[in-house]
């Protein structure tokens, strides 16, 4: 296991996650760019990536003729992305920075090592993933049970569970219409037809940063 590096140690307490504190002690710290893709969705993961600032964006793509995208969930500082590496499998989605970001990359073999020796931190690892499967399955439910206004005004409102709901940070935002799509997963035309009619009536406003304000009730159907 590496040296403890003090400057690990106080950037990573920074987070608010000591648990996985004698996690990030075995990995290097690292920036990285606005926009640049970290995961490749079906690659053979070798590392993960411990969230020190920053925001990252994981989403699918579809394989079909005009491929789409929807966001699956959200990572700021504290968290932990890339944990299929763990298992040796593909990634089954795609990973982007939203921000420039800094995390502390650690190695498979030292992950495992130090989660192996240390079952309060392997704890830890677990509570994350599962809190991974909560809102994969969230996704999921919402894209096939209700419709595109729904999800919009779901993603608006802040009516979703925050403890499962992986667009909560988008929220406080700026969002354009083709961001909005990505995330519920529909076309940006729809995003756009349906904002069109909202502000219209009298229900959103955009404010000068782009982030859309609710002034008055939603209707339940459009």
């Amino acid at each position: 296991m590496k040296k403890n590096s003090p400057n690990i140690d106080s950037l990573w307490l920074g987070t608010g996650q000591p648990g996985l504190l004698t996690l990030a002690r075995q990995g290097q710290v690292r920036h990285y760019r606005k926009h640049l893709l970290l995961i490749q969705q079906g690659d053979i993961g070798h590392q993960i990536y411990l969230v020190v600032a920053g925001r990252l964006r994981e989403f699918s793509v579809s394989q079909d003729s005009k491929p789409r995208e929807i966001t699956l969930s959200l990572w700021g500082a504290g968290q932990l992305v890339g944990a299929p590496a763990l298992d040796g499998g593909p990634h089954c989605a795609s990973v982007v920075t939203l921000t420039p970001v800094v995390c502390v990359v650690v190695s498979r073999e030292s992950a495992l090592a130090v989660m192996q020796h240390t079952p309060a931190m392997a704890m830890d690892v677990l509570k994350m993933a599962l809190q991974r499967v909560r809102m994969a399955t969230e996704t999921t439910r919402r894209a096939l049970f209700s419709d595109a206004y729904s999800r919009l005004t779901s993603l608006l409102q802040g009516q979703m569970d925050p403890a499962v709901d992986p667009h909560g940070d988008m929220r406080c935002h700026p969002m354009t219409h083709a961001q909005m799509a990505q995330h519920i997963g529909c076309s940006r035309e729809m995003v756009s037809r349906i904002m069109k009619e909202l502000i219209t009536g009298g229900y959103v406003v955009r404010e000068r940063d782009r982030v859309y304000r609710i002034c008055k009730r939603l209707p339940e159907r459009w």
